[in-house]
């Protein structure tokens, strides 16, 4: 597998991830008591920044990046209930990801579109 693909694909499950948390947090926003979730994604984010600084290396290390994976890593931020800012961070947040997603679904189509006018010839 091509390890740029690997790198993009990856960063787009993180997006997705990143945003389901979001999404779960708002909708939980004005319950009180319930739990509100947090992703560390240290770990993905280490393979990227690896596969950054070796673009010859391996891309082994990003294909074991799942959203599965990656929802292994959501944990507990703490209760709902502790302000309009929390909302606010996680709104922010969640309008961010869109954006990079976009951006990112947008760069490999582009890349599609290159490598199918080579396979043609053109």
């Amino acid at each position: 597998m091509d390890l740029t693909l690997e790198a993009v694909r990856v960063a787009l499950d993180l997006n997705q991830v990143r945003m389901e948390v979001a999404s779960t947090n708002i909708a939980r926003a004005d319950i009180p008591g319930a739990q509100l979730e947090r992703a560390d994604f240290s770990g993905a984010i280490d393979a990227l920044e690896s596969a950054a600084r070796d673009p010859k290396g391996d891309p082994g290390q990003l294909e074991m990046i799942t959203p599965q994976t990656l929802r292994a890593n959501i944990g507990s931020l703490g209760q709902a209930g502790a302000g309009t800012s929390l909302l606010d961070d996680q709104i922010a947040g969640l309008n961010t990801d869109s954006v990079a997603y976009r951006a990112l679904a947008t760069g490999l189509t582009r890349r599609f579109a290159l490598m199918q006018l080579a396979i043609a010839g053109k």
